[in-house]
């Protein structure tokens, strides 16, 4: 490495703390100040954002630079978007947010009406997916299954146990299920246990809790951790949003950390290791590294690093649009996946939007996800119209789904992670539960 190439890597992180404090700041400033805007799916991404790739991308600059040909583009992707993101997000629909955000604090009491409504119907139609689901792919041919007894068989059994869907009713029912459907039940079940925990009938809270651990195993029947992780996140946003979003960084952080070790025990199952302390620890630090460290920049210096050497993909790279504009689609994620790891049909390198979008039209990413970004807080405008126990839980689901565009695709988030289903769902139970139970609803 020249000294010239070193003063250009030195400035450029120079830049990037620059950048990582301002974003800091402002985030601060809203966990401070002004946490309504939590409300807004846009802040949520910008926050998971800051702490699983803006963070690591600077803690790890030197190494990062090694792998690619150009580092500049990267430093733009992950320090500078993040800070505008957040900024932007700080001055649009501030008011509105703040609306509301004092909507979700003027919800009457959460009466047995007001839940049990949505969740028995909701209970029905999991059954059914669930049942249809095991029909089709036996539990002993399931990815858990093999997760949980046979752990060398585990990565094919995952493949094979979502390869054996194909019905594709069952599999766009499956998505719907692990994506909307089990967020939404166990938000519900978290706010009938919070009812018990304030009334002190504890008893009560752990039973309606367990109620949770089929859920959970539901979603991860094909083996995959993190759909449980997502419900888990959703039904704790949800109910913070019901407390008034209270300031308590330390058990923010701890519960995060025991949530990270539901994926953390399937690591070690699926890697048929022991359940010793120090194997325990090895494949808990696996997990947390993956969500918080150097491996959340990996695939998207895959896709910076490619298109830098053979050029841009346009539209074809955006597999939903690029038919409408008459051009073939291509699977980048899959393509940019073999290319740096093995020739596998089914492997895909996940990025951020930010990083796919700049794969495709080059620096014209920076405006285009920013401004894709904004437009996600138009929920709003539909959140104000709720008026039931369904609105925290559109909030925080919309808000979970907006998340993982930390590390997919903007069109991905709307079916795939649930982002229109959940928002529609809720809409319409706020809808019926007003109607049939008034007293349920905010005057």
């Amino acid at each position: 490495m020249t000294s010239q190439t070193e003063t250009g890597l030195a400035f450029l992180l120079s830049l990037s703390w620059l950048c990582l404090i301002a974003t800091l700041i402002l985030l601060t400033y809203v966990i401070l100040r002004s946490r309504y805007l939590f409300v807004k799916p846009s802040m949520i991404f910008a926050l998971f954002f800051h702490v699983q790739i803006q963070w690591p991308s600077i803690v790890y600059w030197y190494r990062i630079a090694d792998n690619l040909t150009n580092p500049a583009p990267f430093f733009i992707l992950t320090q500078l978007f993040p800070f505008l993101l957040v900024s932007g997000s700080l001055l649009i629909g501030r008011n509105t947010a703040k609306d509301v955000y004092a909507r979700v604090l003027r919800l009457p009491g959460s009466s047995p009406g007001a839940i049990l409504f949505p969740l028995l119907p909701l209970s029905l139609v999991s059954l059914v997916i669930v049942g249809w689901y095991l029909w089709t792919v036996p539990w002993d041919q399931s990815g858990l299954h093999a997760v949980l007894f046979h752990p060398e068989k585990a990565k094919m059994a995952r493949e094979q146990s979502l390869k054996l869907l194909t019905n594709k009713y069952l599999k766009y029912a499956v998505s719907i299920f692990n994506s909307s459907i089990a967020p939404v039940l166990a938000c519900l079940l978290g706010f009938k246990a919070l009812d018990f925990w304030r009334r002190r009938r504890y008893i009560h809270m752990g039973v309606v809790l367990l109620g949770v651990v089929p859920i959970l195993v539901a979603v991860s029947l094909s083996g995959a951790r993190g759909p449980g992780v997502m419900v888990i996140l959703t039904a704790l946003l949800s109910i913070f949003l019901l407390r008034g979003l209270p300031l308590q960084p330390v058990r923010i952080t701890m519960i995060l950390l025991a949530v990270l070790i539901i994926p953390g025990a399937l690591e070690l199952l699926r890697m048929g290791g022991n359940f010793s302390p120090s194997e325990i620890v090895d494949r808990y630090a696996v997990i947390v590294e993956r969500v918080l460290g150097y491996g959340m920049t990996v695939d998207a210096q895959w896709h910076v690093e490619y298109v830098t050497r053979y050029g841009f993909w346009g539209i074809a790279g955006v597999e939903k649009l690029a038919p409408l504009f008459g051009v073939q689609p291509l699977d980048i994620l899959n393509i940019v996946g073999r290319y740096y790891t093995e020739p596998s049909a089914t492997i895909s390198a996940n990025a951020s939007v930010i990083f796919l979008y700049y794969a495709c039209f080059g620096m014209l990413a920076l405006p285009l996800c920013l401004l894709l970004s904004w437009l996600l807080d138009t929920v709003l405008l539909l959140y104000r119209k709720m008026h039931t126990i369904m609105l925290p839980v559109a909030i925080a689901a919309c808000g979970i789904a907006a998340a993982n565009l930390a590390h997919t695709a903007y069109t991905t988030i709307f079916i795939t992670h649930g982002f229109m289903i959940v928002l529609a769902l809720c809409f319409f139970l706020d809808v019926l539960i007003a109607r049939l139970n008034p007293s349920a609803s905010i005057a």
